[in-house]
């Protein structure tokens, strides 16, 4: 009988563990990301390029068109958007893409295996940390302003020291520039749509799923 006893408790605590186990599990918000259409006020276009087919892949990787950031990412974001309003040409930011989950960049990362364009899994992405954002100026339509290319184009003409080009894309190039540094963010020399919040290195690398609608 006692044995019998000690079975079925051993068997009720397995759930009661398993069910532990999961409510552990981090989510989006306990690892301090926040949902950037949800802030009031700020006035930005998503476009999350890898939630469609329009990237370099030609493949659907998220299963949501949404923008996650960290707080502190969210936070000089928004200190951006304000910078680029009171611009002479005032303009604001169509958002290509944000927290990216772990598994979602390996698929990246197969597709594209090139250090100069693609973090290696193993070191991980900025993205995958919520401090990273890839982004456009746009008007407050959301068409976006004329850059030096598209989204992921793995070429010279996106380095951000690409002076073969028109003087107006070149001065809205750099103004974009200064107004990310002033918010905050650091750039990448061979994506100019590509901007890190300072202090990614304390953040971890996440692969929490991207909820979907």
């Amino acid at each position: 009988m006692k044995t019998l006893c000690l079975i079925c408790l051993l068997w009720l605590a397995f759930p009661l563990e398993s069910i532990a186990r999961q409510s552990a599990l981090p989510t989006l918000q306990t690892a301090g990301l926040v949902d950037i259409a949800a802030i009031p006020g700020l006035n930005v276009f998503i476009d999350i390029r890898y939630a469609t087919s329009r990237n370099f892949t030609g493949k659907k990787i998220y299963n949501a068109d949404k923008c996650y950031l960290h707080q502190e990412a969210a936070q000089a974001l928004q200190k951006a958007v304000k910078l680029a309003a009171r611009q002479k040409e005032p303009f604001t930011f169509c958002l290509w893409d944000c927290y990216r989950p772990q598994s979602a960049h390996r698929k990246l990362w197969e597709a594209f295996p090139n250090p100069n364009y693609v973090a290696p899994p193993k070191k991980g992405s900025r993205h995958s940390r919520g401090m990273a954002v890839d982004l456009t100026p746009c008007d407050f339509n959301g068409t976006p302003l004329a850059m030096p290319t598209d989204f992921d184009s793995f070429s010279k003409r996106a380095h951000m020291d690409f002076e073969d080009l028109p003087p107006d894309i070149l001065a809205r190039r750099e103004i974009l520039k200064k107004i990310m540094t002033a918010a905050g963010f650091t750039y990448t020399r061979t994506e100019w749509w590509h901007f890190d919040k300072t202090g990614w290195k304390t953040k971890p690398l996440l692969d929490i799923a991207i909820p979907q609608e």
